[in-house]
């Protein structure tokens, strides 16, 4: 009714990909190549969950050069896959200028994963005990430029929304989830934080040489899609801190 949600009826099923039943006849090393594919927009998060996961079982150590490349490429995974959302978020109200600004610093990040990888997206780049191999050198150059560039972008895309008379009226008020109701249906990440939640994995079960980074939690007690919205814009900004002091 309007932009208020009456009734829904799930229908699973339908992203179901048989990732699971491919990776029980391949290897631990062939089957990470799966991981990339379960989500589009968090590659290298999938990779690294799934090699600390035989990282515990082998009890293998991570260098920490190549836990602080993790790190950096992490957050920087992060920053892509808000871009999406935000972009595609925007687009949805037919602010196409926001969508292409979001998805022309989306580029930058793809040319850094090509950059080591030889690929856009299904890198694999994170494996088990590692990495594929060490960053070349033009690696450290690139990131930097890209978040001493990326602040002032996140700005852009504030002075088109975050006053927006008509985002606003789009966002604010719609999507209500109480942080009771999240926490029910087992919501996580930025939707929980979005609900006033300050939880995230990094701080109260730190992995990767996290505990050693300083960064804050964005939180909202907007319960809405504005302040979904508002909270990672902000993790955007925190994704650039920890990438300046893991590149330190």
């Amino acid at each position: 009714d309007g932009e208020k949600v009456i009734n829904v009826i799930p229908d699973v099923g339908f992203l179901h990909t048989g990732i699971e039943k491919n990776m029980e006849a391949k290897t631990y090393v062939k089957a990470e190549v799966m991981s990339d594919r379960i989500d589009y927009l968090n590659n290298m998060g999938n990779n690294l969950v799934y090699c600390m996961a035989i990282e515990k079982l082998a009890e293998l150590d991570v260098p920490p050069r190549a836990q602080g490349i993790r790190v950096i490429l992490a957050e920087l995974q992060r920053i892509e896959s808000h871009l999406v959302w935000l972009g595609t978020h925007a687009l949805d109200m037919a602010a196409m200028s926001v969508f292409l600004y979001c998805f022309r610093e989306r580029e930058k990040i793809l040319d850094i994963k090509e950059m080591i990888s030889g690929q856009r997206m299904m890198t694999t780049f994170i494996r088990p005990g590692g990495l594929w191999r060490d960053v070349p050198v033009e690696f450290e150059a690139a990131v930097r430029k890209f978040i001493k560039e990326f602040p002032s972008k996140i700005d852009e895309y504030e002075r088109l929304l975050t006053k927006n008379p008509l985002f606003l009226a789009r966002t604010q008020g719609i999507g209500v989830l109480p942080p009771e109701v999240a926490l029910n249906y087992g919501v996580t990440g930025p939707m929980l934080r979005a609900s006033g939640i300050a939880h995230d994995l990094r701080k109260v079960q730190p992995y990767s040489g996290y505990e050693q980074y300083d960064f804050d939690i964005p939180t909202s007690t907007d319960c809405d899609t504005f302040g979904r919205y508002t909270v990672r814009i902000e993790e955007m900004r925190q994704s650039v801190r920890i990438v300046e002091q893991a590149l330190n």
